[in-house]
Parts: structure tokens; sequence; C-alpha cells
């Protein structure tokens, strides 16, 4: 193989890594985003868990005080109608409807004192997290966007890389192609590699001195006699 077939084969090898890299980086990115989606549902989750807390206890602080104020209305009816009642059997039976609005009314007003203070430490949790979790969100949709506009640029890249490739491929003589669709897997992209200090850089072996000497003297392309690749010294 000469030095301008090898320059071709060289440029595809070249476009193959950069077309490798961003594969490699697309899956990270589908990775990175998905992990990111998952935190961001927690934090959500746990968001909502703690303002659906603090809605029930609410909730909870209204009812209670709506039927205070009916239980209030209503005893107000009860003792009106004792002073007006002349029966005995009308009395006793208003005094225990009396009786129990306002058992009903301490109870309500013992569970009023326990909604309150459990909402104010449910107050206090929301004002120390929520603000912490909400920047948290933002923060990651914010990465989530940035992901989003990295993944348009590598996929645009991918695609005139996907075209460059073509191209170059067409250049390649049909043996010298074959072998390296054969090779690039089990090479790691790295089919024709340059000679290093006297070795060769894709394996790592010596080369014999005599055939190191042949590749510089005669400007060669050779196969490494160890790993099999295409070794060079210098294209130029």
């Amino acid at each position: 193989m000469d030095k301008e077939k090898a320059k071709t084969l060289l440029r595809l090898q070249e476009v193959d890594q950069e077309i490798q890299r961003i594969k490699r980086r697309l899956k990270a990115i589908e990775r990175d985003r998905r992990n990111l989606l998952e935190k961001k549902e927690e934090l959500n989750k746990q968001k909502e868990g703690i303002e659906n807390d603090l809605k029930s206890v609410e909730d909870t602080k209204k009812r209670l005080k709506e039927e205070m104020e009916d239980l209030e209305r209503r005893l107000e009816g009860v003792e009106m109608k004792i002073m007006q009642v002349t029966k005995d059997v009308e009395y006793k039976a208003l005094l225990r409807e009396k009786s129990k609005c306002e058992d009903r009314l301490l109870k309500i007003a013992y569970e009023l004192d326990n909604i309150e203070e459990k909402l104010k430490e449910l107050k206090q949790k929301a004002e120390e997290t929520l603000p912490s979790l909400e920047r948290e969100i933002k923060d990651i949709e914010e990465e989530l966007l940035d992901l989003d506009e990295e993944e348009r640029i590598a996929k645009e890249r991918l695609s005139e890389l996907l075209d460059t490739r073509e191209k170059v491929k067409a250049e390649v003589p049909e043996d010298v192609l074959r072998f390296y669709e054969e090779a690039k897997e089990r090479f790691d992209y790295k089919v024709i590699a340059p000679i290093q200090d006297g070795s060769c850089s894709g394996c790592g072996t010596k080369i014999p001195s005599l055939l190191f000497s042949e590749i510089m003297r005669e400007n060669l392309i050779e196969v490494c006699p160890n790993c099999g690749r295409y070794i060079y010294y210098s294209l130029d």
C-alpha cells in the first residue's frame, strides 16, 4: 500500500474514531438524562409530599373550625330553648344535647391545638426545605436543556461524519477496505498505527530492526508482525 492510500485509510480511521466518540457521548447523554429525570421525579415527590401534608393539615383545620362554628350556633340555640322550655322531659333532653355539644367543642379545641402545633412544624419544614428543592429542580431542568443542545449538536456532527465516511471509504482500495472493516472493532478503530520509539503504537511490540530499517529507508507501509495492524513511520 502506497503513502497516498495509507493517508486515505488513516483519514477513514480518524473519521470512524470520531464517530465512535460521538456515539459513546450520545449514549452517555441518554444515561445522564435518564439519571437527571429520575432525580427530578424524586425531588418533585418530596416537594409534593411536603405541600400535600401542609394542605391536608390546613384542610383539617378548616373543617374543624367550620364544625366548631356550627356547634356554637347549635349550642346557642339549645341554650335559648332551655330558657323557654316548660316540660321536664324536654328540659332534660336539651341538657343532654347541650352536654354533647360542649363535649364535642372541647375535643375540637384540643384537636385544633394539636393541629396548630403540627401546622407550625410543617410550615417551618416547608420554609426550610421547599426553596432548596425548587432550586435543585431548576438546576436539573437547566442541565436537561444543556444536554438537549449538546445532543442536537452531536447528532448534526454525526450526520456530517457519516456522509464524510462514505466519501472517504470510496477512495480506499477494496482489499484494504475489506481488511479494515473486518479488523476495526478488534483493533478498537486503530487499524493503521504509527511506529513510535521503534514500536508499534497499536500493540506496543518492538519492530524487528531489519524491518524497521526497511520501513524507514523506503518509507513503506507494512504489517506489524505481532498484531497485524498496518504500521508506518512517516506519511510525509
